[in-house]
């Protein structure tokens, strides 16, 4: 939501989309509070399902069917009235929504740029790498990564994270989030609308 509200002080019709939302509604309601007006928590957020797990298991244990074309069809609308619009995914690049439907299908049948949030920690290293590399095989354009920074504790991974993924990745390594930050760091603004 924080390039969002700085996109919109900017003048930037914008809208956040949480396609599949599963446990609490909290991320959608702050895409919402973030878009520009005149939208709804269901054009932002237009399957819920309140089990916290991944869609698929959330919609077998609440008898439901997911179709997929909800949410390409719900962001199809909200291209067609805001400038730019955000998608935050749900859990993971394979994270399954249906039992042959993925994360990655949606972002491909979106053909949308990529980036990759991953927890800055002992394992990030393996994690973001397998994830960039499959973005890449799906024919997708990774456009960075941010390292979320959740430990007090510094170890040597935490630590070099960062640097070592710069070394293997051609791409915008963002070692920390900051959402109080006045700028729009470079792996986000590489994918935002110009702004005159």
């Amino acid at each position: 939501g924080w390039s969002l509200q700085r996109l919109g002080e900017r003048g930037v019709r914008c809208a956040g989309y949480k396609p599949f939302c599963c446990g609490e509604r909290a991320d959608a309601e702050q895409l919402l509070d973030a878009s520009s007006a005149g939208l709804t928590i269901e054009e932002v957020n237009p399957v819920w399902l309140q089990t916290p797990a991944a869609p698929l298991t959330a919609a077998l244990a609440e008898k439901r069917e997911i179709d997929p074309s909800v949410a390409r069809d719900g962001f199809v609308r909200l291209r067609e009235r805001f400038e730019f619009v955000a998608v935050e995914g749900v859990g993971g690049w394979i994270v399954p929504i249906t039992s042959d439907y993925f994360t990655s299908d949606l972002a491909a049948d979106l053909d949308l740029p990529v980036l990759v949030v991953a927890l800055n920690r002992l394992g990030c290293l393996n994690h973001t790498l397998l994830t960039v590399r499959s973005i890449e095989a799906a024919g997708l354009r990774c456009a960075g990564v941010i390292l979320n920074d959740m430990t007090v504790v510094r170890d040597i991974a935490v630590s070099t994270n960062a640097e070592i993924l710069g070394r293997c990745l051609p791409l915008p390594i963002l070692p920390q989030f900051d959402r109080f930050a006045a700028e729009i760091p470079a792996p986000l603004a590489q994918m935002l609308p110009e702004i005159s």
